[in-house]
């Protein structure tokens, strides 16, 4: 199998799989989507996860913020987010990720870097990566994820991710071993096991992709898909040039 060049022939794949909704990664959605910081409320009070004490009330609206992310509700989000006021990182995490998910990338970068100081360093470093990649600067989006996975390396979501652009990037040894390392930390993280096969394929090793989709259970219709379109990628004509640098920001350095 002829191996793709760079960037753009990766992103060609991405766009391939739009169609799978989930299943993978696209560029438009950068592995896990979900924060998922908090955890359903169910305590008189709970310890934030830089040591914070929330009342039962305070718990109760960041879990509704939280539901409110969850449920792709980010302007609601938000709305709840100013009422409330609270300056608690989780908080200020969440506003972050409404930002991104309503496009407001700059004020969202802002929130997110504002966080690097404190114990949510890794959620930060991995949104400013997002956001970073969302502008098609992946060489600085790739930065930040590194960063990320040195902040919190046991993050099945950043190892996914990473793995993601290292795949993006056509270094497929290093995004399948960041695929194994998400899905040894959770088995169930879905994206995790489509990258990896998808990263099998690309990498020409179909019996082993094949072996990874058996064994993390995805979906026989998709891996049908994911196969389909590594084909059709391999078959295109490939880019004149690297256009990697084209694409990276001259006033975004990490």
């Amino acid at each position: 199998m002829r191996k793709m060049a760079g960037w753009q022939g990766a992103l060609l794949v991405g766009l391939l799989l739009a169609g799978l909704s989930g299943c993978t990664t696209t560029r438009e959605n950068l592995g896990s989507d979900v924060t998922g910081v908090l955890q359903p409320f169910a305590q008189g009070s709970r310890i934030g996860p830089c040591g914070e004490r929330y009342s039962a009330e305070e718990g109760m609206e960041l879990s509704m913020v939280q539901q409110q992310l969850d449920e792709e509700r980010p302007r609601s989000a938000l709305a709840y987010l100013e009422a409330l006021g609270y300056a608690y990182p989780e908080a200020r995490l969440m506003e972050a990720e409404a930002l991104r998910q309503v496009g407001e990338l700059e004020r969202s970068s802002e929130v997110y870097a504002a966080l690097r100081s404190t114990c949510l360093e890794a959620d930060a470093q991995r949104g400013l990566a997002r956001n970073a990649f969302s502008r098609q600067r992946p060489e600085v989006a790739l930065e930040y994820m590194r960063r990320a996975r040195q902040a919190s390396p046991a993050d099945a979501r950043i190892r996914n991710d990473l793995g993601y652009l290292l795949m993006l990037r056509g270094d497929h040894s290093a995004a399948i071993e960041e695929f194994l390392t998400a899905l040894e930390l959770d088995e169930s993280h879905g994206n995790a096991a489509s990258n990896l096969v998808l990263a099998l394929l690309q990498s020409g090793q179909p019996r082993r992709a094949e072996a990874a989709a058996q064994r993390y259970r995805l979906d026989s219709d998709a891996f049908a898909t994911l196969q389909a379109a590594v084909a059709r990628s391999a078959s295109l004509p490939a880019a004149p040039g690297d256009t990697s640098h084209a694409l990276e920001s001259q006033d975004e350095t990490p």
